[in-house]
């Protein structure tokens, strides 16, 4: 035994002659080892007609009865709830499509405001570029032949009454309806030049 395991250094694989594979010995055969039968074909069944059972009494034929009507009853409600699961189904698939086509719709909008957004932005920088103060100033002295203006040029006016400015309250609501009217009727009065009520 310890011939073979140097041979192989331990395993059968490294023998690929199956030089170094023992000779097993088997011991003869001295008795036959019993079979058991073969079970014999059986005859085919010929077919008898189906007959029908007889209740034995009127409880077992209500008990039958009431069992076929809740059979009825389920078949009655199962069609239609399974119907109108296949309705939700298709309604869900169809409001999951329009889903899609308003995101990928949503996406694409949104790229386009954002392209549009870069275009404005470089229009407003060409367009503050284009009035140059400078450049206004030079074609209207060379072009048009203005002038700048002095500073003796300029009048000043001064006015010995003060500014009046009014501010009225949009949100103010009258009163009365009746003191409206006859204020208004006063201011059109004045306004006019006639006399006040």
């Amino acid at each position: 035994m310890a011939d073979f395991a140097d041979l192989t250094l331990g395993s059968l694989a490294y023998d690929p002659f199956g030089t170094a594979a023992p000779q097993i010995e088997y011991p003869p055969e001295t008795e036959a080892v019993p079979q058991p039968p073969i079970p014999e074909a059986q005859p085919a069944r010929e077919a008898q007609p189906r007959q029908r059972v007889r209740l034995g009494t009127a409880e077992d034929a209500a008990a039958l009865a009431a069992q076929r009507r809740r059979g009825r009853l389920i078949a009655a409600v199962m069609v239609p709830l399974a119907a109108a699961c296949l309705v939700l189904l298709v309604l869900l698939l169809q409001a999951y499509t329009r889903l899609t086509a308003v995101s990928s719709e949503a996406a694409r909008l949104e790229t386009r405001i954002a392209q549009l957004q870069a275009a404005h932005a470089r229009l407003e920088i060409q367009c503050e570029s284009a009035f140059n103060m400078e450049e206004v100033e030079q074609t209207a002295r060379t072009t048009i032949g203005m002038i700048k203006a002095d500073t003796d040029q300029a009048i000043y006016l001064r006015s010995t009454t003060e500014d009046l400015a009014v501010v009225l309250d949009p949100d103010r609501k009258p009163a009365n309806l009746l003191k409206w009217l006859e204020r208004l009727w006063d201011r059109a009065a004045v306004y006019l030049g006639g006399p006040s009520a």
